[in-house]
């Protein structure tokens, strides 16, 4: 397709939707943004950053204690019954400083919603009578948080947080609390979020357009499996974002690195001079997943009249290698840092601590440590009254040389901390940049940009510096709205959707089918006689896509099958996935999975009787997010779906 048709098909799409929201459902963090589709002006995105009752919710505790090493003793403010992490160079701040760099500011204002949502607790018997089906969603998000800071609020309670990870079935996770499924916890938030969302739409311009002219993306981790995705556009649909009739392309699932690709190229192209056939790379560490993809930079020549705004319309972005990722986000610290601390507390003492101190404590290093954290320095966590230090392990008080114990401060070294904490985590996202680099055509990497909550580590970016010290790669992390990118790119995609023209299959795809039998190759056990004598084997693996195929946007494959008339009264058309090399053979073949199960009414065709073969068409389309398939019969009858996985099968991504 000419660059032309693409650009006359992305104007009919502006003239289509009025507005695009994107969603950023996080593991840790959600974000919201929204832009409005004018083509004959430059995008200008929006954040939603006025969460639910953030006016009614009660003030920030006082700043945590300022630790002057230097005299070895704490400040504490009036009313501070416990204090919080800091760095030895925190000694330079002014506790009575309340400008932008002060301690009122280190944690004050994040332009994101955690992912948290409280439900009524059920007990064993209520679960087992399906009572959490009808369970409601009591507060989401920051009122989440706060409503657990209650007293004795998880007696009563149960609070979800990292359920995005369920849809990672490498993780093998334990079942949510109250019995409920991942897709009824997604569904949920994403309904308060959407709900919220549309509320703050509703006092500015885009009151005027009806919500039928409402575009969503919704951004996925581009390691997930087909039937992972498939599941986020069901939540999606039952969250009401759109309806299950509306038109395919009015909810585009967006993989996040893509997003933040199209955020960086937005917003920094001129700034990093992205020239013709640049090749970047995008590792979008985010809480729970950490994403890689290379693109190369295509300027567009003779785009001036397209019609389109001229910053868009300049570039594209072409996949070059595989993308790749790994559950290995920020959480993996929170995790670490939470066994660290059973390791110096003990357990004993560990059960002394309660839910409240415990959530505070962890907290304090998510706000805290974990952006700013340097080996260099040591850090001190202030303990709750409810722990003595005579009931700390004899190991731990011989290490306490300062004598912070005396004082309820338990330390920290920088090498303990990136030993125990940092390192193993950061060293995964550093192996699966550096096999992500050696799969890039000669070398030829001109720049990375590091995006996503974890993305803007000071840690991790020191990390992936030493690892490109000896090239020319130029390591870029956005100063501003790092956090914001994957979301704020996600709206570009819903407004330019065709910026990405090709990308690169992650996996081989294809349907079952029963072909001839061949003596020489087929085992007796999948011989099998059709109802009109041939003997033909069963489940072949008939080959649409494979592994490592250069997609282009609108690619799609179209293949003739032959169907015996009377042997069905439905197409049973499934298909499957492998990440493996080799083309297999057969669909029960090892790392083989069936990744959908579709029943196609077979139309009564003219001039056609029992026993007769019937040629039929079907069309699959790779280029997209989401796969779509599309059945043509001789009659003219066509079915189409997109995105509708429902696995049998476990699919391993």
């Amino acid at each position: 397709m000419g660059v032309s048709n693409i650009q006359e098909q992305q104007k009919q799409q502006l003239s289509k939707y009025k507005v695009v929201i994107a969603y950023d459902f996080g593991t840790t963090y959600s974000g919201a943004a929204y832009a409005f589709t004018n083509p004959s002006a430059v995008t200008e995105v929006f954040d939603i950053k006025n969460w639910e009752k953030h006016k009614e919710a009660p003030p920030p505790p006082p700043p945590p204690s300022i630790l002057k090493r230097t005299i070895n003793r704490v400040f504490q403010y009036s009313g501070t019954t416990w204090g919080h992490l800091f760095p030895q160079s925190t000694e330079s701040l002014d506790v009575n400083d309340t400008t932008d760099h002060g301690p009122h500011k280190l944690s004050n204002f994040y332009p994101k919603v955690p992912t948290l949502s409280l439900y009524p607790r059920l007990n064993r018997k209520q679960q087992k009578n399906n009572l959490s089906q009808r369970l409601t969603l009591s507060e989401w998000g920051y009122d989440a948080k706060m409503a657990m800071l209650k007293p004795n609020a998880g007696k009563d309670n149960v609070i979800l947080s990292q359920f995005k990870l369920h849809l990672d079935e490498s993780l093998n996770r334990p079942p949510l609390e109250n019995g409920l499924t991942p897709l009824q916890a997604i569904t949920d938030y994403l309904t308060a979020l959407h709900q919220h969302t549309l509320q703050e739409l509703s006092h500015g311009f885009a009151k005027n357009y009806h919500p039928d002219t409402f575009r969503y993306c919704l951004t996925v981790p581009a390691v997930w499996s087909d039937k992972a995705k498939s599941l986020m556009r069901q939540a999606a649909i039952q969250a009401g974002l759109i309806s299950p009739y509306d038109p395919a392309d009015r909810l585009i699932l967006v993989l996040e690195p893509e997003a933040a690709a199209l955020y960086c190229e937005e917003t920094m192209a001129d700034q990093v001079q992205l020239d013709d056939k640049n090749r970047i790379m995008i590792c979008d560490a985010g809480g729970g997943t950490v994403d890689l993809i290379v693109f190369q930079v295509n300027l567009i020549k003779n785009s001036e009249n397209s019609g389109l705004p001229n910053a868009r319309s300049k570039r594209e972005l072409k996949e070059v290698t595989k993308g790749m990722g790994e559950s290995c986000g920020s959480v993996f610290l929170d995790n670490n840092f939470h066994e660290l601390l059973k390791t110096k507390l003990g357990i004993h003492v560990m059960d002394k601590i309660t839910p409240r101190e415990m959530n505070t404590m962890m907290d304090y290093f998510i706000e805290t440590i974990k952006p700013e954290f340097d080996e260099a320095d040591d850090y001190y966590l202030e303990l709750p009254r409810s722990v003595k230090v005579k009931d700390l392990p004899s190991d731990v008080r011989k290490l306490d040389y300062d004598g912070f114990l005396d004082d309820g401060i338990l330390q920290f070294s920088g090498k303990e901390l990136k030993k125990e904490v940092f390192d193993p985590v950061v060293n995964r996202v550093l192996s699966l940049i550096e096999h992500q680099y050696r799969q890039v055509p000669d070398g030829q990497l001109h720049h990375l940009f590091l995006v996503g909550g974890f993305g803007s580590s000071k840690y991790l970016y020191q990390q992936v510096q030493n690892l490109f010290q000896d090239t020319k790669v130029q390591i870029i992390c956005p100063e501003e709205r790092a956090a914001l990118a994957v979301v704020r790119g996600a709206t570009y995609f819903g407004v330019y959707p065709r910026t990405v023209i090709s990308r690169i299959s992650r996996r081989t795809y294809g349907i079952n089918v029963n072909e001839a039998f061949d003596e020489k190759l087929d085992p007796i056990s999948k011989r099998v006689i059709a109802i009109d004598g041939a003997v033909r084997c069963k489940n072949r693996f008939a080959l649409f896509v494979k592994k490592n195929d250069e997609l282009p946007l609108e690619h799609s494959i179209q293949k003739k099958f032959s169907i015996l008339i009377g042997e069905s009264k439905n197409l049973s058309l499934k298909l499957y996935a492998t990440e493996n090399d080799d083309i297999p053979r057969y669909v029960d073949c090892p790392g083989v999975h069936c990744i959908a199960s579709i029943e196609i009414p077979i139309p009564k065709i003219p001039n056609m009787k029992r026993m007769d073969r019937m040629t039929t068409k079907i069309r699959m389309y790779f280029g997209k997010t989401e796969i779509r398939v599309e059945e043509k019969f001789p009659n003219g009858e066509k079915y189409e779906i997109q995105g509708d996985f429902d696995a049998i099968d476990k699919y391993d991504s």
